[in-house]
């Protein structure tokens, strides 16, 4: 992962160069920092807990650098507030240095000076390690010896980030407080005469003041007692980016493009003695097909280098050299990138860094340009015309027709000419995420229990892990851990068997469970049986309003993307005397709100089959869709799926749909019997 692309104010990295940083230095401010604001003189809400006397950000960027000065004053009126005297400073020392100017409690009038008795206590802790990510920060901490409710603690430092030679250019943001917090806030930015370094704050930021400093220019932003900001209820991700002001000297995305493609390139380059070289040449002799190469060249970075971020001495945006990663046979997104890059470039293949953000990035466009909104790169080569998007760090990738675009909504090529921003359209799952399929055979009778088949099959990044966890152990332990994972979800089940498989070629995990277990019947003799068909019913979509004092007219998010699909195939008790089964299952095949709603059923006089999905297509709606879902709720089919007894007087079977699944085995392969491989067909034949 590019962990440094999301880090605030990441601005100015590190170069090739040792650390600079790892002591904590301990000095009064630099002149150029100004007296703090002044204190708001709205009454503190009774209970609170503490009050913030001041919150202070300053930012000074030069042609050495970058500086962040933060402090802050706190009134701490509650025990709940106590923990403010625990202090933590987290920085880089290959790019930083960390100068503590004071940290002094003030009580009755007088100032106690912490710093006089205590120092900060430094440790090496890498926050992320259990995610294998290796980033080199350094922790420092101090416990404020004698606090005591009533007290005031007042904290200030400044964080000095290095000029490097990776082209990269002062970048950062500064968040006011978006709940109801009485107090002032200040952010100054300072910056040379001529720098052209871009400032974006939202809407509810106000207007800031300039004020000419000869050589430099400030621009000052407060903000006194800010009550909470409106987020509108169920809206995307953007719309929850409030009181932010941003800072960027990058002119336009092609200029970071620009600016990452040299190093990418760099480290892409593959010496006349590389490895890499063989591996190439390796590939291409065993087939001519330039998808089955691409095939090949990513099953070899995916399982033999395994993953590893490294963001040691700059590395959080500096790639390491392919050769490197060759050798030590791990790396991260970057490494990755490019390792795939020269392998598919030594075989005539176009391929190209970009930059997507993993979390989906929803807003990116509406920022200012700086590499810091992305967190992920992964490769677009182009195979028969077409582009192909290749991400190193997944597992199990084997065939490109199954391999989908980034759930990214923008991207960025790293280009030596320089790369626009690029929407990468949205698409819906082709298969679900998760299949079950619900078997019962209650054909002993309603006192009987009945025999269970159950059967889950999986998608996703996470199923290597399960893999993991079960191939590690004896075939026993595996049965137990499968054991308590149904008894979970079915505690009605009494196991007899459990089952699992790995489907390498379709990326697909399938756990099994076999058993005995109640059947649930409604009824009674004398009047019928009726049974519930499992998961044979929808839920109706939620209502989706807001109070009127929120945005009316922005966007809901769905829940994207998602696709699950559920079957049932229960087998009756032979008809008693004086009744007849019949089977309600209505057909379904309609979208609402960006959701495809779908199902479909048969009966044939003894076994029930019913198979639905839900898969959602799209990220959001407008809040006029919105309006449109809302209205069409009362009237939403959520009709159950059932069978029941009924007595011989009346017609004959009743079945609303047609199946075209015959078995429980049929939801095991790569294709399954779901919405997006058959359409429902009424019993008149219309299709729904």
């Amino acid at each position: 992962m590019l962990a440094g692309f999301v880090v605030a104010a990441a601005a100015v990295q590190a170069a090739e160069k040792a650390p600079v940083g790892r002591e904590v230095r301990y000095a009064p401010a630099a002149p150029w920092v100004i007296a703090p604001p002044a204190s708001s003189a709205t009454p503190t809400p009774p209970g609170a807990p503490l009050r913030i006397i001041y919150s202070d950000q300053q930012v000074r960027v030069s042609a050495k650098g970058q500086e962040e000065y933060q402090a802050s004053r706190l009134k701490l009126l509650t025990p709940e507030a106590l923990p403010a005297g625990n202090v933590g400073i987290t920085w880089s020392p290959a790019s930083e240095e960390v100068v503590v100017h004071r940290l002094s409690i003030l009580r009755d009038g007088q100032t106690i000076d912490v710093l006089a008795n205590q120092k900060f206590a430094i440790i090496q802790r890498e926050n992320n390690l259990e995610q294998s990510m290796l980033d080199g920060d350094l922790t420092a901490t101090l416990q404020a010896s004698g606090l005591q409710i009533g007290d005031e603690i007042e904290f200030a430092m400044t964080k000095v980030h290095r000029e490097t030679n990776l082209a990269e250019r002062p970048q950062g943001f500064m968040q006011f407080p978006m709940i109801g917090m009485r107090g002032a806030y200040r952010f100054r930015f300072v910056e040379p005469k001529g720098s052209n370094v871009s400032l974006r704050a939202t809407a509810d930021v106000p207007q800031p003041t300039t004020r000419d400093l000869e050589a430099e220019t400030e621009r000052l932003y407060t903000l006194s007692d800010p009550a909470s900001v409106t987020i509108p209820d169920g809206a995307p991700i953007r719309y929850a980016v409030s009181r932010l002001v941003q800072f960027s000297a990058y002119p336009d995305w092609a200029a970071v493009s620009h600016a990452f493609a040299t190093p990418f390139a760099r480290a892409a380059a593959v010496s006349p003695t590389s490895p890499i070289k063989a591996e190439a040449a390796r590939i291409a002799a065993t087939t001519t097909d330039p998808a089955r190469r691409v095939e090949a060249a990513l099953q070899l970075v995916q399982d033999r280098i395994r993953y590893v971020y490294v963001g040691l001495d700059g590395g959080n945006y500096r790639p390491v050299d392919v050769d490197e990663t060759w050798k030590r046979r791990f790396g991260d997104c970057k490494a990755k990138t490019v390792l795939l890059i020269a392998l598919l470039r030594e075989m005539g293949i176009a391929a190209e860094p970009v930059l997507v953000a993993s979390k989906g990035g929803d807003g990116i466009d509406q920022r200012l340009p700086t590499p810091a909104l992305f967190d992920h790169v992964v490769v677009r080569a182009t195979v028969n015309g077409a582009p192909v998007w290749l991400d190193g760090t997944r597992n199990g990738d084997r065939a490109l027709a199954g391999l989908e675009p980034p759930r990214s909504r923008w991207a960025l090529a790293l280009r030596a000419a320089g790369g626009t921003l690029e929407s990468i359209a949205p698409t819906p799952l082709r298969y679900p995420t998760k299949i079950e399929v619900v078997e019962i055979d209650a054909s002993a009778g309603f006192d009987k229990p009945g025999k269970y088949r159950i059967q889950q099959t999986m998608r996703g990044d996470e199923i290597f892990s399960v893999r993991a966890q079960l191939a590690g152990v004896a075939a026993a332990d595996a049965d137990k851990m499968l054991q308590a994972y149904w008894r979970q979800q079915y505690s009605f089940v009494e196991a007899t068997g459990t089952t699992w498989r790995f489907d390498e070629d379709n990326r697909l995990l399938v756990l099994g469970l076999e058993g005995e277990g109640k059947v649930d019947w409604d009824g009674d003799t004398t009047e019928g049986r009726t049974h519930y068909m499992y998961g044979g019913g929808f839920n109706p979509p939620p209502e989706m309003k807001r109070p009127k004092d929120q945005a009316q007219d922005a966007p809901y998010a769905n829940e994207y993307p998602a696709f699950t699909c559920y079957a049932t195939i229960v087998k009756v008790p032979p008809a008693r005397k004086g009744f007849r089964w019949s089977f309600s299952s209505k057909p379904m095949d309609r979208s609402l709100g960006g959701t495809a709603y779908w199902r479909i059923s048969s009966f044939d006089g003894q076994v029930a089959r019913m198979v639905k999905s839900r898969r959602v297509d799209v990220p959001e709606i407008s809040a006029t869709e919105a309006l449109a879902v809302n209205a069409a709720i009362a009237g939403f089919d959520n009709n159950k799926s059932y069978v029941w007894e009924t007595s011989t007087k009346g017609g004959s079977v009743q079945a609303d749909g047609v199946s075209t699944f015959g078995s429980f085995d049929d939801f095991a392969g790569a294709a399954p019997p779901c919405q997006s491989q058959v359409r429902p067909t009424s019993t008149n034949g219309a299709a729904r």
